[in-house]
């Protein structure tokens, strides 16, 4: 979550930068953003503390307290296929060896929740670590989960990447990667925020992107 507010805090000063004329609506924007996101944050937090899927404050506490509370079940008897359940929706999640998949991911944003979801699947399947001798922890698979909600957030519609990204792959080779690197593996090209902003000005989807990071 950190990451997402520095990237938004550079996304902003850049803007700045190519459009001076309009200094007054920036700061405008970022105190309104500021004021909604602490009234939403108060007035759509579930009772037990946790947040929404339209908050997305993974700070707060989550839903769930153990494995057990997602119901975690093999649905094809050949260990590949698998659904859980979260908030009232049924997930789906596949392990081929060394990854598992969960379809889906970017509705659950709640970084406690990850983490236990995430452990209810390595008790499963255990994946390897980047250097194929450890195991992936449900502490560090729940922050590459992480990143790829940013980068689906990040990603314009049309991106072909968008949809991937959607769906987070835990498997050994992407342990430890940030946003950064996942969305120049997904995009083919480096991360320049200054270049993004200037086009998105020059396209018209600035405040489109920008909306994409504050929802």
């Amino acid at each position: 979550m950190k990451k997402l507010f520095i990237i938004i805090i550079l996304i902003i000063l850049a803007a700045y930068v190519y459009v001076k004329g309009f200094p007054d609506f920036i700061v405008n924007l970022v105190n309104d953003h500021k004021a909604s996101t602490t009234e939403e944050y108060t007035d759509d937090a579930d009772e037990d503390g946790s947040d929404t899927e339209s908050g997305g404050n993974s700070l707060l506490p989550g839903s769930l307290s153990s494995t057990s509370d997602i119901n975690l079940r093999n649905t094809d008897g050949a260990g590949v296929q698998y659904a859980f359940d979260y908030k009232g929706e049924e997930f789906h999640a596949q392990y081929l060896y060394d990854c598992w998949t969960i379809y889906d991911s970017y509705k659950i944003t709640n970084n406690s929740d990850m983490k236990i979801i995430c452990q209810a699947l390595i008790d499963v399947h255990p994946v390897h670590g980047r250097d194929m001798t450890s195991y992936r922890t449900a502490d560090d698979m729940a922050y590459e989960w992480e990143q790829h909600n940013l980068a689906y957030k990040y990603l314009p519609d049309d991106s072909p990447w968008r949809e991937s990204a959607g769906n987070v792959d835990l498997d050994p080779y992407d342990q430890g990667r940030s946003f950064k690197e996942i969305y120049e593996d997904r995009t083919g090209k480096e991360l320049d925020l200054k270049e993004e902003v200037k086009e998105s000005i020059q396209d018209g989807t600035l405040f489109e992107k920008l909306e994409n990071f504050f929802n």
